[in-house]
């Protein structure tokens, strides 16, 4: 019934894959340059490169925060849960205000069914930045999950709130009023959500028609 999808934080793709191998060529010796080549082999979804160029980025250079979360993020992607928070801790040392870190932490508890840890660092993350909706947003399935439906929907608003065309909230929405036995406001999100783009599961829609 319902397509939540967790979101994780990522890097943006920056130059080609080609330039970055050359700039790692030219600066073996270069952490940034290992740390870049890194994310643009994470961006073509090439995992295991990506963690050893990050990985020689933090010999280089420990304190690399950002190559330290990019490889936890990659670590979440092939499902190394245990590991990805152990480098995300690893991160909050060095600084306790990475939201990235605390984000990575929630959604590998997530997956190991632990939502109330998950829920903890998902919570972490907003009390570093309220308006973050990944944090928002994420929170908020797990909270759909254990059945806190009033939690839920408390930050789903939240979400929409921070930003109004954020369609995957308004289905999420539509769920959470749909389990309360609100139609009427599970109809009104699910057209909101479909507005701007989003496909609402199937069977959830002829449920909410029946």
């Amino acid at each position: 019934m319902n397509e939540d999808r967790t979101i994780p934080a990522n890097s943006a793709p920056g130059e080609s894959l080609q330039t970055l191998e050359q700039n790692v060529a030219a600066m073996p010796d270069s952490a940034n340059a290992h740390y870049n080549l890194g994310v643009g082999l994470a961006h073509e979804v090439q995992w295991d490169r990506a963690i050893a160029e990050f990985r020689t980025a933090l010999k280089l250079k420990p304190g690399l925060l950002e190559a330290r979360v990019n490889m936890a993020g990659v670590l979440l992607q092939q499902g190394k849960f245990d590991e990805c928070i152990e480098e995300s801790l690893k991160a909050l040392q060095y600084r306790p205000d990475l939201i990235e870190a605390c984000i990575n932490i929630g959604i590998a508890m997530v997956q190991k069914g632990m939502y109330e840890q998950a829920i903890q660092s998902f919570q972490n993350a907003l009390d570093i930045n309220p308006r973050s909706i990944v944090a928002h947003i994420n929170i908020a399935n797990a909270y759909l999950t254990l059945g806190d439906l009033e939690k839920s929907i408390e930050h789903n608003l939240q979400a929409l709130e921070i930003d109004p065309g954020f369609a995957m909230a308004h289905n999420n929405l539509a769920v959470g009023y749909f389990t309360k036995g609100d139609k009427d406001k599970a109809r009104h999100h699910v057209q909101e959500a479909s507005k701007l783009g989003y496909t609402v599961h199937p069977q959830f829609l002829s449920q909410l028609e029946a």
